[in-house]
Formats: structure tokens, C-alpha cells, sequence
């Protein structure tokens, strides 16, 4: 009696690559301010990670939040994050659409401040 051949799907391999993050020292915010920090390119990603820390230091809570582009059009709202000192957060997302604009607020009296890095990794 004959033995089935064993058949092995390809392998296909995923690649993730860091798409974008904040600058060294991380970006600071006063308490009440607004900062746009950047429009990202995320057309050819199956998905990205989103990694975001608040520093130690920091005298306010930090919202990052991540907004569906199509175009230079603010479409919708993917997620919100809101930090506390030394706190830290994890996301995964699927398929983001074409491209995502970063910014964070700062919460609070403007004579509080807030430092936190943001750092988007996209796999593909």
C-alpha cells in the first residue's frame, strides 16, 4: 500500500518594520494644548501596532489619539488613548486604511507638561 505524499503549505513570511515614531527624547505637551505629530502612509500594511509611553516626570495625563485619513480629510477616529505618568499601551490594529494622523492633547492647567513616545510598527 502506497503512502499519501504529505503536502506543505507555503510559508509566507511577515515582515514588520517600524513605520514612524516620535523623535529622541520623546514629544512634550503643555496641559490644554493640541499637537498634530504626524500623517502616515499605512496603505501597504495588513496591520500596524501602535506602542505609546508617558515618561516619568510628567506632570499631566497625555490622549493619543490615531484618526482615519483618506486624502488630507480627517474621516474618523481609529482609536483614543488616554496616559498617565509612566503609564504605557499596546494596540494592534487590521487593515488601517491608506493613512492615519498621530496627535496627542495634553490634559489639564497649562502649567502642567507631559512627554510621551509614540511609535508605530507596520506588518505586511
Amino acid at each position: 500500500m502506497a503512502t499519501a505524499t504529505k503536502i506543505t503549505p507555503p510559508i509566507h513570511e511577515l515582515e514588520t518594520i517600524l513605520a514612524w515614531r516620535t523623535k529622541a527624547g520623546g514629544e512634550s505637551i503643555k496641559g490644554g494644548e493640541t499637537k498634530s505629530l504626524a500623517t502616515i502612509e499605512t496603505a501597504g500594511f495588513d496591520k500596524i501596532r501602535l506602542v505609546c509611553d508617558e515618561r516619568v516626570g510628567s506632570t499631566c495625563n497625555v490622549q493619543v489619539r490615531l484618526t482615519i485619513m483618506e486624502g488630507n480629510e480627517l474621516v474618523a477616529a481609529l482609536d483614543t488613548l488616554m496616559l498617565t505618568p509612566h503609564a504605557q499601551a499596546t494596540r494592534v490594529y487590521d487593515i488601517p486604511g491608506t493613512k492615519l494622523e498621530v496627535a496627542i492633547d495634553g490634559a489639564g492647567a497649562p502649567n502642567v507638561q507631559g512627554t510621551v513616545d509614540v511609535l508605530l510598527y507596520g506588518q505586511y
